[in-house]
């Protein structure tokens, strides 16, 4: 039965000669796996120009319960981004994010808050010309990630000299005996979270980091989201973007 569904592309891999498999992540599904045309011909460049990581598509999918794979008809895109696939900056950020979410939605189920998160990030950096704000873009869109897959720090007990405990996401004392053998921050390293908790996306051109603390923070944000989703840690497109905003 072929459904209407609206989606986030997340990657596309070479299946065969003729097809690939798009993973899109779907604001009625969740996470799907497409099976798209490929190759040289028109069929092939028609779709792949609208399948790029982060497009936002619409498309009638034949969804299965004894099918892995869709198959999708009428591909269409639903947003125009104008700057991400152009400027060479924002094009790095987008690979990042792009891997990054296929690693953290790998099975996710239908999430409204997450989709629309994602989607008006990623019309936020589209729309975006603020330098500030464009390299502290992967920062802010992994803070405000947190709040939505349930790991958001809880830093309500902080006070200075505490340590920050990764895999309970909770603020400690160094010598607390619950902590120990733990994935662990030190206190210099803690001191700085209360300030990253109130970063978002309206105020982040105000926070100013240089190379070495923007690839530090991001170290850590990744660090700590592999505690809690395997995976999340270890991106191939994290050196790339280190190159450009360090």
């Amino acid at each position: 039965m072929k459904e209407r569904t609206t989606g986030i592309v997340l990657s596309s891999i070479r299946h065969s000669d003729r097809y690939n498999v798009t993973n899109v992540y779907t604001l009625e599904k969740g996470r799907l796996a497409l099976l798209t045309p490929a190759g040289p011909g028109k069929g092939g460049r028609q779709t792949a120009s609208r399948l790029q990581p982060l497009s936002v598509i619409e498309a009638q999918v034949n969804i299965s319960a004894t099918r892995e794979l869709c198959i999708p008809s009428g591909i269409n895109l639903l947003r125009v981004w104008r700057s991400i696939y152009y400027e060479p900056e924002k094009t790095t950020v987008v690979i990042f994010i792009s891997e990054f979410l296929s690693r953290l939605l790998h099975d996710a189920t239908q999430e409204p808050n997450v989709w629309r998160y994602v989607e008006d990030s990623i019309e936020y950096l589209d729309s975006s010309y603020d330098r500030t704000a464009i390299a502290n873009f992967h920062i802010t869109f992994l803070l405000g990630m947190m709040r939505l897959m349930g790991i958001q720090p809880d830093l309500s007990d902080y006070t200075e000299g505490m340590e920050f405990d990764m895999q309970a996401g909770i603020t400690v004392l160094p010598f607390h005996s619950m902590s120990r053998g733990r994935v662990r921050i030190s206190a210099e390293k803690t001191a700085f979270l209360p300030k990253l908790e109130r970063m978002n996306f309206a105020n982040s051109r105000h926070f100013h980091f240089n190379g070495k603390e923007r690839s530090e923070l991001l170290d850590l944000i990744l660090k700590y989201y592999g505690c809690h989703f395997p995976g999340c840690d270890n991106l191939k497109s994290l050196d790339i973007l280190k190159e450009v905003y360090v």
